[in-house]
C-alpha cells in the first residue's frame, strides 16, 4: 500500500492512514514542499510513479491552449510579464517559475498542458496516481472551443488518471466531456464569496446538490468544513459521501491556522483528500495526531 510505503523511505507521501482509512495528500502546484517552484516537471514525473494525487493549473493562452500556470499575468511569479490571455504558447517559452525567494527555477520551466503531460507516458504509472487540472477562467472570458481540444489531445491516452476540478462547473463539464473516462470535480468556494448565504452548510449542501450530475468531487476550503463541523455541528463532508462525492479539503499548510484542532476535526470529518504544498509536513502532523487518537480509541472528535 502506498501509505505505508511513504512511511520508511525518503520519498514524499502520497497518503496518511486516518481514523477512518486512508487520507490522500494531493500536491498542490507539485510542490512536495512550501519553499520551491510550483509546477516542477521532476515532481509530476516522482509523484506518478508514486502513486500521489498530483494538481496543477490551467489558463487559456491567447492562440488558444492552455499553460501550465496559475495567475492571470506572467508576473510576478514567472519571469515573464503581460496577461496569460494575450500571449501566445510560443511567446512563453523560455520563462521560468520563481521559488518562494522570487528566485528563478531552471527545473521549472513555464509549459504548456502539452508538454508538461508527454513524458507521463513513457513512466509507469502507480495505479492511484491522478492528475488535477484546476480549469481558471477569466472574468468575463468564455473557454474556447480551441483550448478544450488542444487538452484533450494534450491528455489523450490518460484520461481514466485526469480530474478536472473548477470553480466554473459548466466549463469544467465542457472540458471533461472531450476526455472520456476523466472525473469532473466541482469547488464552490466561488459561489459562497458571492452569495452569503451558502456560508450555511446546509444551503451549501443543497446547491452542491442541484450541480451534483457527474461530480465525483467537491473541493472545499478548510476552514469551511471546520466550521460547518464546529460551529452548525453539521456533517456536511458525510453528507457529500452520501451523495457519492468525495471532499477535498484545501488548502492546508503548517502554521498557525493548522492546529491540532484544525486537523483532527478535518480527519474527523472524513474528507477524502487534501491539498497541500507540503505533504511531508502534513504528514508527520496527522500521524502524530492519529497514533494519539488510536492510542486513546477516542473518535469522537469533539
Amino acid at each position: 500500500m502506498a501509505t505505508e510505503t511513504m512511511k520508511h523511505t525518503a520519498n514524499p507521501p502520497v497518503a496518511v492512514e486516518g481514523p477512518y482509512g486512508p487520507v490522500r495528500l494531493k500536491w498542490h502546484k507539485l510542490r512536495t514542499h512550501l519553499a520551491e517552484a510550483p509546477f516542477k516537471p521532476s515532481n509530476l514525473a516522482l509523484g506518478w510513479q508514486l502513486g500521489a494525487s498530483l494538481e496543477v493549473d490551467i489558463l487559456a493562452t491567447a492562440d488558444g491552449c492552455f499553460a501550465v500556470l496559475h495567475d492571470p499575468t506572467l508576473g510576478p511569479s514567472t519571469t515573464g510579464h503581460g496577461r496569460i490571455s494575450r500571449i501566445p504558447i510560443a511567446s512563453m517559452s523560455g520563462l521560468f517559475h520563481r521559488d518562494a525567494g522570487g528566485s528563478p527555477d531552471p527545473d521549472a520551466p513555464v509549459l504548456s498542458l502539452a508538454e508538461l503531460v508527454a513524458p507521463l507516458r513513457n513512466l509507469p504509472r502507480a495505479p492511484s496516481a491522478n492528475l488535477q487540472l484546476d480549469l481558471k477562467l477569466l472574468e468575463g472570458h468564455a473557454l474556447p472551443d480551441s483550448a478544450i481540444a488542444d487538452a484533450a489531445a494534450a491528455v489523450a491516452g490518460l484520461e481514466d488518471a485526469i480530474v478536472v476540478g473548477s470553480h466554473h462547473l459548466d466549463a469544467a463539464r465542457r472540458l471533461v466531456a472531450a476526455m472520456p473516462g476523466a472525473r469532473l470535480g466541482y469547488d464552490p468556494m466561488l459561489a459562497v464569496s458571492r452569495q452569503r448565504s451558502l456560508r450555511d452548510p446546509e444551503r451549501l449542501l443543497r446547491h452542491i446538490e442541484r450541480r451534483r450530475t457527474g461530480v465525483s468531487l467537491a473541493y472545499l476550503q478548510f476552514d469551511a468544513i471546520v466550521a460547518s463541523e464546529k460551529q452548525g455541528g453539521f456533517p456536511l463532508v458525510a453528507r457529500l459521501l452520501e451523495l457519492g462525492i468525495e471532499t477535498d479539503a484545501w488548502t492546508v499548510n503548517p502554521g498557525r491556522q493548522i492546529s491540532d484542532a484544525v486537523l483532527r476535526r478535518l480527519i474527523g470529518s472524513r474528507v477524502r483528500q487534501i491539498t497541500t504544498d507540503a505533504p511531508i509536513e502534513i504528514f508527520r502532523l496527522i500521524r502524530s495526531l492519529t497514533c494519539v487518537i488510536h492510542a486513546t480509541t477516542d473518535l469522537s472528535f469533539e
